[in-house]
């Protein structure tokens, strides 16, 4: 006797919900996991009633149905009114300080500029250095490792005089910035000897250096070299503060973090006092090249969010992740300017619409290439139809023929 394969009942459309053949109702799932994980996270904390879960899910659907882009939609134009009214009509401040005077970061428009040109550097660049748990309860630990991090040349604690008629170099210290900055003449004086490679003479804060073998010329060497010598520090931190912080809980101790003027996230994150995880930049190309177009794209979407929060203005992160998504799709970040994103469109048209129409539309024809058409720009050029919104769709109709009774 042969065995009944047991059907699965299909399912039949039916408005919102999904009827099956045996009378079960499956309902569609209208949120986003996400969403949906953070409700129950919220219900559980706040210990809300199951009539309560269920009104407020349904409030967050009714919003969520609401904001949910339709196929077709001019998203891209959206987001550029969106991000572009608030960098020509609305007040942007043009930069805050972090904590003191002494450290500052780009703000308002001047860093809304920054941000989308996609700039190699930032005028204001500023580092945010975590440490690890046993340093970063410690003040005192905490400063003298801030301090270990500026970028000391020896021109920023001492003066250097050239005697060339006796073929000396005279290194005169200055105690005060020494101090400052936790150095000792010492150490500085065996520095100098090995990169001179000659023994020299000191009394006090004079450090003496003669060479009566060499020329006049390889001496003023010895003093360029001097001038660019580096005593102690990461490359590019000009300045650093440490900063109290409360931890996340009013359980958790009071913390410290070190911010800096100046960056150079390579070095930091490979010092074993740094918390690696935490540890981050404002330099949007920077972060790109040393953790990864993804995180870079991360930080545009971050840096954009957090300028124009400051300054009170409500933008949906969504506009910003569009523009993120386009500046960094293609492993670079890339500037919404002539030679960034622009630059690399396939389109003749598109190129010559933006800035510099001639000479794309000179250098298209040189090279006869093709227009296919495909963007909105083009198509608004040449008068036709753009493929957004109702232009998206093509209708055809066909009339039978009817017979006349």
């Amino acid at each position: 006797m042969q065995k009944k394969e047991k059907k699965i009942p299909k399912p039949q459309e039916k408005g919102p919900e999904r009827v099956y053949a045996s009378g079960e109702l499956f309902k569609e799932q209208a949120l986003p996991p996400s969403i949906s994980a953070k409700i129950g996270r919220y219900s559980e904390k706040e210990k809300l009633s199951k009539k309560d879960i269920e009104e407020l899910t349904a409030k967050i659907e009714k919003i969520y149905s609401g904001i949910v882009a339709e196929p077709g939609e001019a998203v891209g134009i959206v987001a550029a009114q969106s991000l572009g009214e608030p960098g020509t009509q609305l007040t942007l401040r043009t930069k805050h300080y972090a904590g003191a005077a002494e450290v500052s970061v780009g703000s308002g428009i001047q860093r809304m500029e920054e941000i989308v040109d996609g700039r190699s550097s930032s005028k204001y660049p500023t580092m945010t250095i975590h440490l690890i748990d046993s340093l970063k309860h410690d003040l005192s630990k905490t400063d003298l490792f801030a301090k270990s991090l500026i970028d000391v040349k020896l021109t920023d604690v001492a003066k250097i005089t050239e005697n060339f008629e006796r073929k000396r170099i005279i290194i005169t210290l200055d105690k005060e910035a020494l101090d400052e900055r936790d150095i000792r003449a010492d150490s500085v004086h065996k520095k100098i000897e090995k990169l001179l490679k000659v023994n020299g003479k000191r009394d006090g804060m004079e450090i003496e250096f003669s060479f009566p073998k060499l020329s006049l010329m390889d001496i003023r060497g010895n003093v360029l070299k001097l001038l660019e010598s580096r005593l102690q520090g990461i490359r590019g931190i000009e300045k650093t503060i440490v900063v109290k912080r409360q931890g996340a809980s009013a359980k958790d101790r009071e913390e410290y973090l070190i911010r800096t003027s100046g960056t150079n996230l390579g070095a930091i994150l490979k010092m074993p006092e740094v918390d690696a995880e935490k540890t981050t930049t404002n330099d949007i190309v920077e972060i790109s090249q040393v953790l990864g177009i993804e995180a870079g794209r991360r930080a545009i979407i971050d840096e954009l969010k957090r300028t124009l929060d400051e300054n009170g203005i409500l933008v949906d992160v969504r506009h910003i992740i569009l523009l993120a998504d386009l500046m960094s799709y293609d492993g670079a970040i890339r500037g919404i300017v002539r030679t960034g994103i622009t630059r690399e469109k396939s389109s003749p048209f598109a190129r010559a619409a933006f800035e510099e129409t001639t000479k794309h539309l000179l250098d298209a024809a040189f090279h006869g290439e093709k227009e296919n058409l495909q963007g909105v720009v083009e198509n608004i050029i040449v008068g036709q139809p753009i493929k957004v919104g109702t232009g998206l769709v093509d209708l055809v109709m066909h009339q039978a023929n009817k017979k006349e009774k």
